[in-house]
């Protein structure tokens, strides 16, 4: 099958290309014909002959050309016509797209009557801020098209500016009606499907499909590093994944040998630090810092648990299973795609978001129940291997494209 994969990074930068390279790779190892369109950066994964690069584009409010590539990118619709020509793909599966291509390189695929599928990782495609998240919680004002909302709460860096160049993106968008494009949309979690039908999307066209994780992913030497104790979280470190909650649930445990490691960087960083210092917990937190993917293994190899905290819906944290690889238990804020992640009272426990106290509790109970602890750690691999494997995301995801390709 000739396939063609876009997304506008091509580089792990987060989950969302971490799954896209994943993919590119996984159906190449399966003799599939994949073609990557994307954007050049020297941190871009090694490219085949046949992968096309064009510029990436530098956002700025300031720059007027950028700016109206946001609606209407001429270089990416001239280089993706050509590789049509050139290659001829039976389908096209397009990631993250915004901004830097923008949803009009959609009617090139339907000018050349190509099936095009949809992996939906965030909420852009009905919220202009990607996360229906706001600096002041959970914002579901813009679901149904009321993308004036963001313009109204300065839902982009806290700028109307911004918000208001958002908001016309997505009017835009929905003027043009690009997104009625997308033959599927593959939704990773129950939620974003519920979601994405909930603003008015043909549920016949939601489909869902969790991630998965590679197999060498799952079979790496995971003995422990050395014999510190400590709690883990990782991930970019900004307001809507709730670290200061869980530093506050660690200054709930009591006196015990447990530090608290937090690997990443962010926005939310001196603050977060700001909180430890005001708690006095400065010889008990450790912020790392980030940490390469190898370096990150070895962290996750050596903690007793891990904790996702999020604020925000999360859609399908690729932490989660990342975390069942090594054999560890998580904690997991109740919200979005996280509690479809984790297996309650099997593979860890949820609580409340923002509920530090009880997080508190779910800490100290797996801290005192090292057994219970284990126990869960060795089900999360187990529901890992079942769920999240390659061989059952590529069997679904080739008949998804094998019926598309026949209808067209």
């Amino acid at each position: 099958m000739k396939i063609l994969q876009i997304n506008k990074f091509y580089y792990k930068r987060g989950g969302s290309e971490t799954h896209f390279i994943d993919l590119v790779e996984l159906l190449r190892r399966n003799n599939h014909e994949v073609n990557v369109f994307s954007t050049k950066n020297n941190k871009n994964v090694e490219a085949k002959k046949n992968d096309y690069f064009i510029d990436e584009i530098e956002m700025k409010l300031s720059n007027f050309k950028n700016g109206f590539n946001i609606f209407y990118n001429r270089q990416a619709i001239k280089a993706l016509k050509e590789i049509i020509l050139n290659n001829r793909p039976d389908i096209v599966h397009v990631h993250n797209i915004s901004h830097h291509f923008s949803p009009a390189i959609l009617k090139v695929f339907k000018k050349y009557n190509i099936p095009v599928i949809m992996t939906v990782h965030d909420y852009k495609i009905i919220c202009p801020n990607y996360k229906l998240f706001n600096s002041k919680g959970i914002c579901e004002k813009c679901i149904g098209g009321k993308y004036y909302q963001c313009a109204l709460n300065k839902c982009i860096k806290d700028s109307y500016l911004a918000s208001f160049v958002m908001m016309l993106e997505s009017y835009w968008a929905k003027w043009k009606r690009y997104y009625d494009l997308i033959d599927i949309f593959i939704a990773p979690s129950h939620f974003m499907r519920n979601t994405l039908i909930s603003s008015g999307i043909n549920s016949k066209k939601v489909v869902y499909l969790p991630n998965f994780l590679k197999n060498n992913d799952l079979s790496l030497d995971d003995e422990k590093i050395n014999e510190e104790k400590y709690i883990l979280s990782f991930g970019r470190l900004s307001k809507e994944k709730g670290i200061d909650c869980l530093i506050k649930a660690f200054d709930n445990i009591g006196d015990n040998d447990t530090s608290l490691k937090i690997a990443g960087e962010g926005p939310a960083s001196a603050e977060l630090k700001e909180l430890t210092k005001k708690l006095g917990l400065e010889k008990k937190v450790d912020f790392i810092g980030y940490k390469s993917e190898k370096e990150l293994r070895k962290i996750i190899i050596g903690a007793q648990f891990v904790v996702v905290p999020s604020l925000w819906y999360e859609n399908a944290p690729y932490t989660i299973l990342e975390s069942y690889a090594f054999r560890k238990a998580v904690l997991g804020a109740k919200t979005g795609g996280i509690s479809e992640l984790i297996k309650e009272n099997e593979t860890g426990f949820t609580f409340e978001i923002e509920n530090y106290v009880e997080l508190a509790e779910k800490i100290k109970y797996l801290l005192n129940n090292a057994d219970k602890n284990e126990a869960m750690g060795e089900t999360g691999r187990f529901f890992l291997r079942e769920s999240f494997n390659e061989k059952k995301y590529l069997k679904k995801l080739l008949e998804i494209y094998r019926k598309e390709i026949q209808k067209n």
